[in-house]
């Protein structure tokens, strides 16, 4: 107990140092300046610098002159940003002689998909337009006409849209006149190029995915829609594999006009380097009150806990120190809300099957005892009346007391057999057999015997069942198995064998047509020296003991023995083993 005591003592101061000291750890490296609303502007900024890297990237095929426009978002986010390959070296730096923390570097992708907030549809950022980015020719000619289309359409307009290729958009109501639009929706020959190879790329992907081929891909342009970024679509086959085609397909073809990956890093103007301990003197007041809450917190809870946990141990010290003392009756009382219940439980369950295991062995030395007793009584009333000139001749003496002596002898092999096959010491001679060549030995062994007991013997088997065991202790089951059903039903009856492969276990059963076994003596038939008709032992037709040896061989086998019986219909007992794999 006291070293219990001391454990959960030092547990608790445990908590109470590592409570003080992470709450000295946090006062130490937070930054008392830097709140949240300043957190909150900068992860703003932070994005609005990564979305105008993006779209600078969809423009230019490195970063080689990058230079410019990150001192440019410098001064409009105010943030130092820095762009580092994967190899580590620095490209540009707006301030170089910073420090570069790990922990402020991001990774960015231009080519990243990104995932719609409303749809969750993926799709590549607005500002990467690849192929599909017009010259200043092509947008001053499509410029004019949606001029002209937005003139004509006058109040009709319903939305208006210039995509980051340079392509103007320009919707209206269905029922309005086209007033051009059909012409400015019609892709440029740059466009149609670019069209074309999507398509090509698309399909490339769509065959190499066993997917249905689309037609075409096409601007995804109506005369009522202006989507507001580069919107394309398939015809024919639109389905999750030409949607997710066309998506790779468009990075595969973006890759050539578009900057590679590069890791950004992002700080303020010192770096994001932490300041000292910048607290006034009534914060530094409620940090301490905080730490004083803690410590009588943390002190009451490990009170809360060490009582209880020690009036439970007392309990279980009391009950082993009785159970020691040979009170096989001792138990600790925990019930499931006390401490150490699970402890409890366990040493309540030990005590409950040692009992049992004691109360079995003296039930079993009463047994042995019992049945060894009347054999040696015969042999001692025999040879007592031979001695008095009252018995059987020699010869029928000596028959008599072999006899005996060979009971007690299968009596006392089959005792240490059982208690080898239940202590796990038994040897086996595992290997692959055939189980059914092993039924159908059996059913030959014993069909004369049978015959002469006017029983139909039967078998059901397949041709083959592989089964890696021990073939002599499978037979020796089998054997107790059938000579009990024989025993045990009438002339004009029938005892089948049956054999079957099911949830990769080999399943035999033995099946009688005899007289049954009651209920109530069911749960009992595996138990030693157990029988539900004992003037069969006087008549030396068993010991009691060979369920008990059936079922132990075959739970060291590695399978189960069960039974199933009906009073007046017959008794069904099966063992099943693991099947081989093949």
């Amino acid at each position: 107990m006291p070293r219990l005591l001391a454990r959960y003592i030092a547990a608790g101061l445990l908590l109470v140092l590592a409570s003080v000291g992470g709450t000295i750890w946090l006062a130490e490296t937070s930054e008392y300046r830097y709140d949240e609303q300043a957190s909150g502007v900068n992860l703003v900024r932070d994005e609005q610098v990564l979305d105008a890297l993006t779209i600078w990237a969809g423009s230019h095929v490195d970063w080689s002159n990058v230079g410019p426009r990150l001192l440019l978002l410098s001064r409009e986010t105010g943030r130092r940003i820095a762009l580092i390959d994967g190899a580590g070296t620095v490209i540009a730096d707006t301030a170089p002689e910073l420090p570069r923390p790990v922990s402020s570097t991001r990774l960015l992708d231009p080519l990243e998909p990104l995932a719609d907030p409303v749809t969750l549809e993926l799709h590549l950022h607005d500002g990467i337009s690849g192929p599909f980015s017009l010259d200043e020719t092509q947008r001053e000619q499509l410029t004019r006409q949606a001029s002209a289309v937005v003139e004509c359409l006058g109040d009709a307009i319903v939305d208006t849209a210039v995509w980051a290729s340079g392509r103007p958009v320009v919707s209206g109501y269905e029922d309005a006149p086209d007033c051009g639009r059909a012409a400015l929706n019609t892709p440029l020959e740059s466009e149609r190029t670019a069209l074309d190879d999507l398509r090509d790329r698309t399909n490339a992907c769509l065959l190499a995915a066993d997917a249905p081929l689309v037609a075409d891909v096409e601007l995804d342009l109506s005369a009522s829609s202006a989507p507001e970024h580069l919107a394309l679509r398939t015809v024919q086959a639109p389905d999750d594999a030409a949607d997710e085609c066309l998506l790779q397909a468009r990075i595969n073809q973006a890759e050539a006009t578009t900057a590679p990956a590069v890791n950004v890093l992002l700080t303020d103007q010192q770096g994001d380097a932490q300041g000292p301990l910048d607290a006034s003197p009534g914060s530094i007041t409620r940090i301490a009150a905080f730490i004083v809450m803690m410590l009588a917190l943390l002190s009451a809870a490990a009170a809360l806990i060490i009582v209880p946990t020690l009036r439970s141990a007392r309990r279980l010290e009391t009950a082993v120190d009785r159970f020691s003392a040979g009170d096989r009756e001792a138990r600790t009382g925990l019930h499931a809300r006390d401490d150490l219940a699970a402890v409890g439980a366990a040493f309540d369950r030990m005590s409950n099957e040692i009992a049992g295991h004691e109360a079995s062995r003296r039930r079993l030395l009463g047994d042995i005892a019992h049945e060894l007793r009347s054999p040696l009584t015969n042999i001692r009333g025999w040879v007592e009346a031979a001695d008095d000139g009252l018995g059987l001749d020699d010869a029928a003496l000596r028959r008599l007391v072999l006899d005996e002596a060979r009971r007690m002898e299968q009596i006392t092999g089959d005792l240490q057999l059982l208690a080898l096959a239940e202590s796990g010491d038994l040897v086996l001679e595992s290997r692959g057999c055939d189980a059914a060549v092993v039924v159908q030995e059996l059913a030959e062994a014993y069909r004369a015997h049978a015959a002469s007991s006017g029983v139909v013997l039967n078998v059901e088997t397949p041709e083959t069942l592989p089964l890696e065991t021990d073939p002599a202790r499978l037979r020796q089951i089998l054997d107790n198995l059938l000579s009990n059903a024989l025993r045990h039903t009438p002339p004009g009856g029938h005892v089948d064998l049956e054999a079957t492969m099911a949830d990769g276990m080999v399943r035999i059963a033995v099946v009688d047509t005899g007289e049954g076994i009651a209920p109530a003596d069911l749960h009992r038939v595996f138990d030693r020296l157990w029988r539900g008709e004992p003037s069969r032992v006087r008549a030396g037709q068993s010991t009691g003991l060979g369920l008990s040896i059936a079922r132990g061989l075959a739970e060291a086998l590695g399978g189960t023995l069960e039974a199933r019986s009906a009073v007046g219909e017959g008794s069904r007992f099966e063992v099943s083993l693991p099947g081989r794999v093949r």
